[in-house]
């Protein structure tokens, strides 16, 4: 399997999280309309969790020189990930929404950092 793969796998997760909390404020208006929509997210940010984990450990496992940033975006944006999840009765819906797009953008960059560097050895040797 190319090493590029849990990178633009990890993009595409995060991607797909920042998505859900850019969507779901307006779908909120019609939670009415589907009694199981409730329940549908409460399991959003759980299972989103549980898949982008393992992009990021598996991103993360070849050690080279020069990879801190990467890796300090990728768990970074992991962690804001958890801490909105953790914090949502806090924070109500919206402040839920703005960390987890913070975690998604901190993920989407460190993924790509990441896969441009393979990119980049790919070439050169």
């Amino acid at each position: 399997m190319q090493k590029t793969f849990w990178d633009r796998l990890g993009i595409g997760l995060s991607g797909l999280c920042a998505i859900h909390c850019l969507l779901f404020p307006v779908l909120v208006a019609l939670l009415p309309l589907v009694p199981w929509a409730e329940s549908v997210h409460a399991w959003t940010h759980p299972v989103l969790f549980l898949l982008i984990a393992p992009t990021v450990w598996l991103a993360l496992r070849e050690k080279r020189p020069g990879r801190r940033p990467i890796a300090l975006l990728l768990c970074s944006g992991l962690a804001v990930i958890a801490l909105a999840w953790f914090l949502h009765d806090v924070v109500g819906m919206w402040g839920e929404a703005i960390i987890t797009l913070a975690g998604s953008a901190l993920l989407i960059r460190g993924h790509w950092l990441n896969y441009r560097g393979h990119r980049a050895r790919e070439r050169h040797g």
